[in-house]
């Protein structure tokens, strides 16, 4: 009996250091802040007065609408509606927000 827990507290350690080692490699994967992620997963494939298009990975349509709403209140202090969100060649995925007057 005494062996066999000794045998379960060795496989149980064995398995919370494998564990651990897991999590330093998904530590690695995280972005130094948000403003690097945008950076690295969004671009602007479109803009004109009227509209504007983002092309996006690994963020979420939300993330990208408040870079919408901002563009379109610079642009004549209008609101951001979103028109399409397709997904694109290789996982990625377009939104196109209309900025409209509201009055």
């Amino acid at each position: 009996m005494k062996i066999l827990l000794k045998l379960m507290a060795f496989c149980l350690l064995i398995s919370a250091c494998t564990v651990l080692q897991r999590g330093s490699k998904v530590e690695d994967d995280y972005y130094s802040s948000n403003a690097e992620r945008f950076m690295q997963n969004v671009s602007v494939k479109e803009e004109t007065a009227r509209s504007v298009t983002y092309e996006y990975k690994d963020i979420r349509i939300d993330e990208v609408s408040s870079l919408a709403v901002r563009y379109c209140a610079e642009h004549g202090d209008k609101k951001a509606f979103l028109r399409e969100s397709i997904t694109y060649r290789n996982h990625l995925r377009r939104a196109t927000f209309d900025c409209v007057n509201l009055q």
